[in-house]
């Protein structure tokens, strides 16, 4: 049984507000734990990864008006698209109760709910309807997949969801944390990765009629990127 909805759910969020966009995007990150690595320029890498993200969802779908996150966590994302890219309309779930009421601190928004992800509704619709690092933290794929579905009917013009972990890469990537971490299978018995192939996505584009764009991330100062993929599904 997958037990990190448990770990979720227990998450602590005491973050001091500031003015400084790029200091609350760091604290917001760590509380949503992107705290593990002490490398030089490790935030300004996920800061760049975030421009990057934007850029391309300009590119394949224009400007969006509004933004829906699923799994918004901390509210880093939401937070960012509203001081940097002045959106006034944003909305978002989470299942850990501190975080959302972290993320209402730092957002301005009446759509904010504390909820399982495949309890998200298709009304009221946005934009970009946005999934960032919480697929893998899915029961299963199958679940994973039904969420997809409704994020689709949310969104106007645009699904993301990103770190998208690779079933192609699973026997790697657990290799690699088993070096890293000592006992690493009997300290994280629970806590699996949900992974999920490619082709998964790109026939729910065949079925639904999206384009469908499968993106390596680029921050290579994460140790986890090696084993994600993004996927862009545009209407």
């Amino acid at each position: 049984m997958n037990q990190w909805n448990k770990i979720w759910a227990n998450r602590t969020a005491d973050v001091a507000i500031s003015d400084d966009i790029f200091d609350m995007f760091c604290k917001l990150k760590k509380a949503d734990g992107f705290d593990t690595q002490d490398i030089n320029g490790y935030y300004e890498a996920f800061f760049e990864e975030w421009n990057k993200m934007e850029n391309q969802i300009e590119k394949l779908a224009g400007n969006v008006a509004s933004v829906y996150e699923v799994g918004c966590g901390s509210g880093v994302n939401l937070y960012l698209y509203q001081q940097l890219k002045k959106l006034a309309i944003v909305g978002g779930c989470d299942y850990s109760e501190a975080l959302v009421q972290l993320a209402g601190r730092v957002i301005q928004t009446k759509d904010l709910q504390c909820m399982e992800a495949d309890c998200i509704s298709a009304e009221p619709k946005y934009d970009l309807v946005l999934a960032d690092s919480v697929f893998q933290y899915f029961q299963n794929a199958e679940y994973g997949m039904r969420v997809l579905e409704k994020m689709w009917k949310k969104a106007n013009k645009i699904v993301v969801i990103t770190e998208i972990h690779d079933e192609e890469k699973k026997e790697e990537h657990l290799n690699f944390r088993r070096q890293c971490v000592e006992n690493y299978d009997e300290k994280y018995k629970g806590l699996d990765k949900t992974f999920y192939t490619k082709e998964m996505f790109q026939k729910f584009a065949e079925k639904t009629g999206a384009e469908c764009r499968i993106v390596k991330p680029g921050n290579e100062l994460y140790w986890n990127n090696k084993y994600v993929f993004d996927c862009y599904l545009i209407k």
